[in-house]
């Protein structure tokens, strides 16, 4: 009996009370979901914050000094053996913050039930997917400025590569390679306007909202959190602490939206032009893939992919926004739907401007080609605008005189 007792405790859910009844398997099944799976990524975070709790907790009289000592300790023992993958979150503990909380109950005793006071699991995720939008969106900026640095090398390197521009698919007029590879790079330094700005709204502390009314009994010093978190600040209104939900992580995609963006431009350029009827650049052939039948091929699969990975990113951004479209106020399970989605997303941007960084790192000129392709209409319009100011003709009777040469 005892050892059956010893067990149907140690399943117990967190929101369970004495002798309730046992969720049914299947309801337990869908409602808990691969959140004990996608929670990995965040043990560490909720351990973070789990800290500054615990030492705040301390402050206000809530926690002796060795209950505040046997959690820090029981808490640097999980974010270790997380970074060892040998932190073990199982579905009936539905989510990390159960699981971190019973370690340290089962360790700790008391101690560790008191570690819940004055926070829900709803602030608890909060500030951990918080903690890991900066970590990102930081991670983010580093990978952007380091793509920017690297197009800028190949700007400089082939300033003076003449380079057909193109409009409607078609040769239009006379560019470089330069003015290609910094449109690129232009448009990545906005890019990084709307990352640092993202870093800056999500910068602010949710914990101590508690289920989304705060409290107004313990005195939390959410204060004092904020500056253990390095928060800019704290997310003063807890309704909107709750209401960020969702909202945070939208926020965070759109912005890496844009990037991949850029990205999937980029790649679908650099797919025409290392065609053969093309030839203007060039992948080592370590970059490539080849055919099972067609002895002859070199394939530019990692661009095919970063253009459909691109695509993908915009339809995982949508299937977040629909979740959180027109939700009441307050913290609703839809929620938990947002949380796959994002952490996806999150590696998916950060891995593909690893992936163009080494291409463009790696592009290859082919300046033969590329000299080759700027034909004498290209300069159309130079003649037009010559005939405007040197005869000072009209530029539209410049244009029909020019046009009729090239037709």
């Amino acid at each position: 009996m005892k050892a059956k007792n010893k067990k149907s405790k140690k399943s117990e859910k967190l929101w369970q009370k004495n002798g309730a009844t046992k969720l049914n398997p299947q309801i337990e099944d869908y409602t808990v979901g691969t959140d004990y799976i996608l929670d990995q990524e965040l043990v560490a975070y909720d351990a973070l914050a789990s800290i500054a709790h615990a030492k705040m907790l301390h402050k206000i009289g809530v926690l002796s000094t060795s209950e505040k000592t046997s959690l820090l300790k029981g808490l640097n023992t999980i974010i270790m053996n997380s970074k060892k993958g040998k932190f073990e979150i199982r579905k009936t503990d539905e989510d990390c913050h159960t699981a971190i909380e019973n370690f340290l109950i089962k360790k700790y005793g008391n101690a560790g039930k008191k570690l819940h006071t004055g926070r829900s699991r709803n602030d608890q995720v909060l500030v951990a997917l918080r903690l890991h939008m900066k970590d990102r969106l930081s991670e983010g900026i580093k990978a952007a400025e380091n793509l920017i640095r690297v197009l800028e090398v190949q700007t400089r390197k082939y300033s003076k590569t003449a380079m057909p521009g193109y409009t409607h698919m078609q040769r239009a007029m006379p560019g470089t390679v330069s003015l290609w590879l910094g449109s690129f790079s232009a448009s990545l330094k906005d890019d990084l306007i709307l990352l640092q700005s993202a870093l800056r709204v999500i910068d602010q502390n949710p914990l101590g909202s508690v289920a989304g009314y705060g409290e107004n009994v313990l005195g939390l010093n959410r204060k004092m959190t904020t500056k253990m978190l390095k928060f800019a600040k704290v997310q003063e209104n807890p309704m909107y602490c709750a209401m960020s939900r969702g909202k945070f992580e939208l926020l965070t995609l759109q912005s890496f939206y844009s990037v991949m963006f850029d990205l999937g431009k980029m790649a679908t350029d650099l797919m025409l032009f290392t065609t053969k009827e093309y030839g203007f650049f060039s992948l080592p052939n370590e970059f490539t893939t080849g055919s099972s039948v067609m002895p002859q091929k070199h394939n530019y699969d990692v661009l095919e992919l970063v253009r459909a990975n691109s695509s993908l990113y915009n339809g995982i951004l949508v299937q977040l926004q629909n979740v959180i479209d027109k939700l009441p106020s307050g913290y609703n399970r839809d929620f938990q739907l947002t949380k796959e989605p994002y952490l996806r997303s999150t590696k998916l941007v950060l891995k593909t401007i690893t992936i163009m960084t080494l291409v463009v790192q790696n592009l290859k000129i082919n300046n033969a080609n590329l000299e080759a392709a700027c034909t004498p209409e290209l300069y159309a319009t130079e003649e037009a605008y010559k005939l405007v100011k040197e005869q000072k003709i009209p530029f539209r009777d410049a244009y029909k005189i020019v046009g009729k040469k090239y037709q």
